[in-house]
């Protein structure tokens, strides 16, 4: 009798848009290497609107909506916190309904694992140590999953159009909202990022913002403007700073559409002239990969996962 190969069903959960794409390509990096098939499970993630990852995305992996199979966590096991029947008793009880879910699925799938199951493995320095190129291995696990849709495609097409974008700029991506605030990164002033953008004008006069927080835009363009650069922004994004957890509590038809600006600004900036952000910003890690690092510079942290 011929067993079934190895399978991971990866979830998308209630994270970042980009740290959930991030994962995803590694997960898929994973399932090559040990070669496994990977399905993409998005009955819990944040940006789905009615199908999941065909939202906005051609299915060049399977994908699913399955709840037996699906996970509101999968970057980090243990047991909630016996305080959480008090504290946060929907947490504390979801996490059970879940766990047995999941483990009812697994019996009767025993070639499966989840995304928990898979999440320390795939990010151990013990696998990241084996890939001869996990920039070149990761780059193409990305462009093989983000292809958008005809939809997107024409969403992403028409705003660009509208914002009559020219071929040669230097892109700019500044992370703001809740990033600074849990202190995964630091806030740097603006004169640094205006530094490396004057540094670079040899490239092009042309300047692209990318930003959660529109009022950052405001003050950069009007300085850059008086300094002789033409420059250019996505009007949609009017916030103040991102917050995951305020995305996650919007209507549908709004998260459909900060989503697709989201993606609309990640394509300008990879195909930019050059690149200027945080590398410990998620979007601004993936930049380089289509860029090339030597046309990219990060204004904090070195590359790494």
């Amino acid at each position: 009798m011929e067993m079934k190969k190895k399978r991971i069903v990866y979830s998308l959960t209630g994270r970042g848009l980009f740290s959930e794409l991030s994962n995803l390509a590694l997960a898929l990096v994973y399932a090559d290497y040990n070669q496994e098939e990977l399905t993409v499970n998005t009955r819990n993630w944040n940006a789905r609107v009615e199908k999941g990852w065909s939202d906005y995305f051609e299915s060049v992996l399977p994908d699913c909506n399955g709840m037996m199979c699906s996970q509101y966590i999968v970057y980090k096991k243990g047991k909630p916190w016996w305080g959480n029947i008090y504290y946060n008793p929907s947490a504390f009880f979801r996490y059970y309904i879940f766990y047995i879910m999941n483990r009812i699925y697994l019996l009767f799938h025993p070639e499966t694992e989840l995304g928990n199951e898979v999440f320390l493995k795939m990010r151990s320095e013990e696998f990241l140590e084996k890939l001869e190129d996990i920039r070149n291995d990761y780059g193409s696990a990305l462009r093989k999953i983000l292809k958008f849709n005809e939809k997107t495609t024409g969403y992403i097409e028409e705003r660009k159009s509208e914002m009559n974008l020219p071929v040669d700029y230097i892109a700019v991506h500044i992370r703001r909202g809740d990033k600074i605030v849990s202190r995964e990164m630091k806030e740097l002033g603006l004169s640094l990022y205006i530094d490396a953008v004057k540094g670079k004008k040899h490239i092009s006069r042309n300047v692209f913002i990318a930003t959660d927080d529109s009022s950052v835009k405001d003050e950069l363009k009007s300085i850059l403007v008086a300094e002789g650069f033409n420059v250019y922004c996505n009007t949609a994004v009017t916030q103040t700073g991102f917050d995951e957890s305020l995305f996650n509590t919007k209507d549908k038809k709004s998260r459909y559409i900060d989503t697709l600006n989201m993606l609309l600004d990640m394509d300008i900036l990879i195909h930019s002239s050059f690149f200027i952000g945080t590398y410990t910003s998620n979007v601004s890690r993936i930049v380089p990969l289509y860029v090339g690092f030597g046309k990219s510079l990060s204004l904090d942290d070195e590359w790494k996962l």
